[in-house]
């Protein structure tokens, strides 16, 4: 776009830099005496040229005032789903009472995760009962 737009410039710049000479030519050629109201011949042949370049790059002109805005972005995707809780299992056989160990063993569980999985539940197990008994008088 701002190609086509330097072109249409440096033709229009042309044209007026030929017409400037062409005037200052033509007063140096004539004298005080001979010059009459009249343009000479060529004149009208560079002013036909130019209307005629302003005519040819008109629409191209037209075309970059007429930008269209940028298309708006498309929507965010989706958030992705939540992860299975691959502890879920777990915490439902050890809250049944099942062993440790059957449920390490089951549940594919490190005996790191087990642990902290144990742990869980005991404080989630101790809070409730708390709050069930109310709070400690001292």
């Amino acid at each position: 776009m701002l190609t086509a737009f330097v072109v249409a410039q440096i033709a229009f710049d042309v044209i007026v830099v030929a017409l400037v000479v062409l005037y200052v030519l033509d007063r140096r050629g004539t004298t005080s005496s001979s010059s009459s109201s009249t343009p000479p011949d060529w004149y009208g042949e560079v002013v036909n040229l130019a209307q005629d370049v302003m005519a040819a790059t008109e629409p191209v002109l037209d075309r970059l005032d007429e930008r269209r805005a940028p298309a708006p972005a498309p929507p965010p995707p989706p958030p992705p789903a939540p992860a299975p809780d691959r502890y879920a299992g777990a915490r439902t056989l050890l809250l049944a009472g099942a062993a440790p160990e059957d449920v390490a063993a089951r549940e594919q569980l490190s005996p790191g995760e087990l642990k902290l999985l144990t742990n869980i539940l005991a404080t989630q197990a101790r809070l409730a009962s708390a709050a069930q008994n109310g709070p400690a008088r001292g």
